[in-house]
């Protein structure tokens, strides 16, 4: 009696290494470093990583499309002097708050609008996004704004709760590693059970193909933006709760570092192929890698940028054997 099987999709082999590649880093860690062996050390990782990270999760919809946004570092700046400009003057921070992320929504609707409205390649527009967005931020405030508000130190100092897992000790998870797992939590939902998540995933696997299946290409491009530059101004509030201040020169080299968590954790840049949780993964690899370097202490911290570059470069390169293999079976 034959058994029907499903056939296996090479172009998910990329997921599947960086699953079993965080698996050797976190192991490998845990092993070598005893101060890994704590639920602080996760946390802090997850931490630390959350202003990226959450701009990862942004990336990861606009590259499953087949786009790119370059312009992520420089919107985390202009949203970082937005809140401490409108704070230093006497607006509540969550009105600050509240503004700066409307801001930064509405600078990626517009990179969208200009994508699809003037058949505009997605990196010279985000490029000029990139030197616009960090302009902007110099113009509204040339020098660093410290943030001194109640309510501000309530969200960084309060705002959380204390995680204790049998065996493992007690530690605290702060208002940042929050908002990173919650904007995590809201992608996978968004990429997989939704209307707009499955219409992203048709725009990146055949564009021609999705607009004859009635997809909005339009409208799907300006709200594809729109998210990311959404999570690119959480990802501005992030550094800004982190750092308690405003600067218009910080955020530079978030947007390579997000691209390449997203590759790392199997997204295709060709569009199509891709998962939020596979940038979690990716995420967490670049931050355990940056990790175990501080905690060895042998090696000076541009090797987490070599370590990174190399990671990146072995997943593009497996990305193109695939596609070129699947072109020969096809």
């Amino acid at each position: 009696m034959a058994v029907a099987t499903r056939g296996w999709d090479r172009r998910h082999l990329p997921l599947i290494v960086t699953a079993v590649l965080l698996v050797a880093l976190y192991s490998g860690a845990l092993v070598f470093y005893d101060s890994t062996r704590s639920l602080r050390f996760l946390v802090d990782l997850i931490k630390g990583n959350a202003a990226m990270g959450i701009c990862a999760v942004g990336m990861t919809f606009v590259i499953l499309s087949g786009g790119i946004d370059l312009s992520v570092g420089s919107v985390v700046a202009l949203t970082t002097v937005l809140v401490g400009t409108l704070v230093a003057g006497g607006y509540h921070p969550l009105l600050a708050l509240g503004v700066s992320l409307a801001v930064s929504a509405a600078f990626g609707a517009m990179t969208g609008y200009l994508i699809h409205g003037f058949s505009l390649p997605p990196f010279l527009v985000t490029l000029a996004g990139m030197f616009f967005a960090r302009g902007l931020a110099f113009v509204v405030s040339m020098q660093p704004v410290g943030i001194d508000h109640p309510t501000f130190d309530w969200i960084v100092d309060e705002l959380g709760f204390s995680l204790a897992i049998p065996g493992l000790d007690r530690t605290w998870v702060a208002a940042t590693a929050l908002l990173f797992l919650v904007v995590l939590a809201l992608g996978v939902i968004l990429s997989r059970s939704t209307s707009f998540g499955r219409n992203v995933l048709a725009i990146g696997g055949d564009r021609q193909a999705a607009l004859l299946m009635g997809v909005p290409l339009g409208a799907t491009t300006v709200w594809l933006y729109a998210l990311s530059g959404l999570c690119a101004g959480l990802g501005g509030v992030t550094t800004a709760l982190i750092d308690s201040a405003g600067k218009p020169n910080i955020g530079a080299g978030v947007e390579l570092e997000a691209i390449a968590s997203v590759v790392i954790g199997g997204t295709l840049l060709t569009g199509g192929v891709g998962s939020v949780v596979g940038t979690l993964m990716g995420v967490m690899i670049t931050g355990i890698v940056r990790a175990v370097l501080n905690l060895d202490g042998r090696l000076p911290s541009p090797w987490h940028h070599i370590s990174i570059g190399l990671l990146l470069l072995s997943f593009i390169v497996m990305q193109q054997v695939l596609i070129r293999s699947a072109r020969r079976a096809s």
